[in-house]
């Protein structure tokens, strides 16, 4: 991340700012750094390995999500897009969001469509990442 903000780097900082981003990733290396960035960019981020987790989290802080990020393979009691889903539930919007997977299998471009969602295959691109969220948000 470039330490003076380019002109798409301030397009990212307008559109995220003030937004409440959910990001479910059962990783806590990817979870933090993500985290840190999309708070750079002036988001305040909710983050948790599991719908529950990020529940309690959003119940906690007294928030209402903008938009929703979750890696599809979260671990054996909940996928992302499951744990998306009952965000948006919870939520009682039609929150948009984000999928991000490796799995490069009809089935899951397949789900994540009919769920509502956005696909993104990893490897994931900072910029594209940043465009998606700036569009969902």
């Amino acid at each position: 991340m470039p330490s003076a903000p380019d002109s798409k780097n301030r397009d990212h900082a307008t559109s995220l700012a003030g937004k409440v981003i959910v990001l479910l990733e059962d990783d806590e290396l990817i979870r933090r750094a993500t985290e840190r960035m999309l708070s750079r960019f002036g988001a305040e981020v909710v983050t948790g390995a599991g719908s529950a987790e990020v529940l309690a989290a959003i119940s906690d802080r007294k928030l209402t999500p903008s938009c929703i990020v979750a890696d599809y393979w979260l671990n054996r009691d909940e996928d992302g897009l499951t744990a998306a889903k009952a965000v948006r539930a919870a939520a009682g919007t039609p929150l948009q969001g984000l999928i991000i997977t490796g799995d490069p299998s009809d089935e899951v471009a397949s789900n994540v469509a009919k769920a509502g969602f956005r696909l993104m295959r990893k490897p994931v691109n900072v910029d594209s990442f940043l465009d998606a969220l700036s569009i969902n948000s």
